[in-house]
């Protein structure tokens, strides 16, 4: 419970941190003189550090451990945001492009490390759950870091929501420093599997084997999983504001509450989904191939709906969805190669990154009218009808390849459990290369070795 507790609190102060500068953008430009054309390069610049970190940041966490990395991200952080509170005018909007270029080259590590801590810190049974309620956290964030920032700097000034997100990535980093210096015999299962990962990474034929895992068919469409997942999401965030206003001649204050009941729907399913995981590691595909179909077919009733109404059902219904993936695909990242869970993540979230920059562009390209065309209803419910094809054909279409991509995942180098006792007792002749490998690659077997290693510690 720690563990979850920690992971969900630093991912929620990370969104926060990240989604709060749009709502407060328009106090900083007043206040600090931000020029007009300088406002996309400070909106992107956090994004332009963070898919640079997510690889180094998986691998660190695999060698060094999960705290290790948390402790470092979540306290440099912290400092960031108290620069950031303090920065006076004088410093001009390149300053501010270039902290927070640096916040997102911080905040890279942090779903790597968030899989190597469910791995390392979680029970077997228990993971899918606990990495449904990291992700629901990080949903729930993106809820608050849209609403309370610009009430939260009414009361209490743009300083101070910088200055309490501060305080919040502080506490995250004294937990991470607690659970590394967390007793021995609760850590021995992350600690021996860390050093046979480290040990066998240091062997150019362990590199070679990592390779092929880390691009393996499984592992590739668990990044395509990923990657459709984040295009539609993203899409929808950046542009379901806009149709309403525009298609549905509705205020923004309306667009904006629906687009709320959405998100806080997909964070009560993500929950919902991962305080039961009925399927198991085998039928994961299936669980998220299912969840891919119905994803698909309601987006595509959503932007083809005739009404703001039917519109919030079908997409209300799309992210109660959600919570399918929850016991689907995430889990996969930790469970495809347990000692690879880092990098695997840092090569996912940097596609599926990648992915969620380009969805809100390509419906850009899509809906931008053509040459000699008016902008009538007829028009306008003909060019959403176009981003609805889109989104079956990524969602139901893409998607369900990569769910069904996943029914294929089996560990790699895995050799019998005798086999290896042989090995370790010396009968029977094997490289400490492969040995390593298949040990790493059999959790059953690091912890039967945990339990014999704490019995002699009693």
């Amino acid at each position: 419970m720690g563990v979850t507790f920690l992971l969900a609190s630093a991912r929620f102060v990370g969104n926060i941190a990240r989604l709060s500068l749009g709502p407060l953008l328009p106090l900083l430009s007043l206040e600090l003189g931000f020029p007009t054309e300088s406002k996309p390069a400070l909106l992107s610049a956090y994004s332009s550090g963070y898919i640079l970190t997510q690889i180094a940041g998986g691998f660190f966490a695999d060698r060094y451990g999960a705290p290790f990395v948390l402790a470092f991200t979540s306290g440099a952080s912290a400092f960031v945001l108290l620069a950031l509170a303090s920065a006076p005018g004088e410093w001009g909007v390149t300053w501010w492009i270039r902290l927070y270029a640096a916040l997102g080259l911080l905040a890279g590590p942090l779903f790597p490390a968030s899989s190597v801590a469910v791995k390392e810190g979680v029970e077997p049974e228990r993971r899918a759950g606990a990495a449904a309620v990291v992700d629901a956290a990080a949903s729930a964030g993106t809820c608050v870091a849209t609403l309370a920032p610009a009430v939260a700097a009414a009361t209490f000034g743009w300083r101070g929501v910088f200055i309490m997100t501060a305080v919040a990535a502080l506490f995250v980093t004294i937990g991470s420093i607690r659970l590394g210096n967390a007793p021995r015999q609760k850590q021995f299962k992350t600690k021996s599997s860390r050093r046979l990962s480290v040990t066998s990474t240091e062997n150019g034929a362990s590199a070679e084997s990592s390779y092929k895992i880390l691009f393996s068919i499984p592992s590739l469409s668990l990044y395509l999983c990923n990657s459709c997942d984040n295009f539609c999401k993203y899409i929808l965030n950046a542009w379901l504001a806009t149709m309403f206003v525009e298609r549905y001649k509705v205020s923004a204050a309306e667009a904006g509450g629906w687009l709320a009941i959405v998100e806080a729907v997909g964070v009560v399913s993500r929950v919902l989904a991962g305080m039961r995981d009925p399927l198991g590691e085998k039928f994961r595909w299936v669980a998220s191939s299912v969840t891919f179909l119905l994803q698909g077919a309601f987006l595509f009733l959503a932007f083809n709906a005739p009404n703001p109404k039917s519109c919030a059902l079908f997409l209300t219904l799309y992210a109660f969805c959600t919570g399918g993936h929850s016991v689907g695909f995430r889990p996969r990242y930790f469970e495809t190669a347990p000692h690879l869970a880092g990098l695997l993540s840092g090569y996912g979230n940097t596609i599926a990154s990648m992915a969620s920059a380009m969805g809100p562009v390509a419906i850009g390209m899509l809906l931008g009218p053509e040459k000699g065309e008016d902008t009538e209803l007829d028009n306008e419910d003909e060019r959403w009808n176009r981003v609805a094809w889109l989104m079956l054909a990524v969602g139901g279409g893409l998607g369900l390849i990569g769910a069904m991509g996943l029914g294929g995942g089996k560990r790699s180098n895995k050799i019998p459990t005798e086999s290896k006792r042989e090995a370790l007792s010396g009968s029977r002749r094997m490289s400490y290369y492969e040995l390593s490998v298949s040990v790493l690659a059999d959790e059953d077997f690091l912890k039967e070795i945990g339990d014999l290693d704490s019995d002699k510690e009693d």
